[in-house]
């Protein structure tokens, strides 16, 4: 697993909690700021970060699809689940 897969997935796995969290408690305001900070900062990427982060989440996607059905769905639309394109 590269550095950039590692990263990747500790924001995924941030992401996720940050979901639950909206979902789930009464402080949902505080995760969906969160989830729109990140998604703020993910906007900021160059078009060659884009680009190595999709590749990551291509990656991290397709190991998720090997060991737990459905997960690595999630992770190809995070973006898309954040507003960007």
């Amino acid at each position: 697993m590269s550095d950039i897969d590692r990263v990747v997935g500790a924001l995924l796995t941030a992401m996720a909690t940050l979901e639950d969290l909206a979902e789930l408690y009464s402080h949902e305001h505080m995760a969906i700021n969160a989830l729109e900070g990140i998604a703020y900062q993910l906007g900021q990427m160059s078009d060659e970060e884009r680009r190595d982060f999709d590749a990551a989440i291509s990656r991290i996607a397709d190991a998720r699809d090997k060991d737990e059905a459905g997960t690595g769905e999630w992770i190809r639309n995070v973006l898309r689940s954040l507003g960007l394109p």
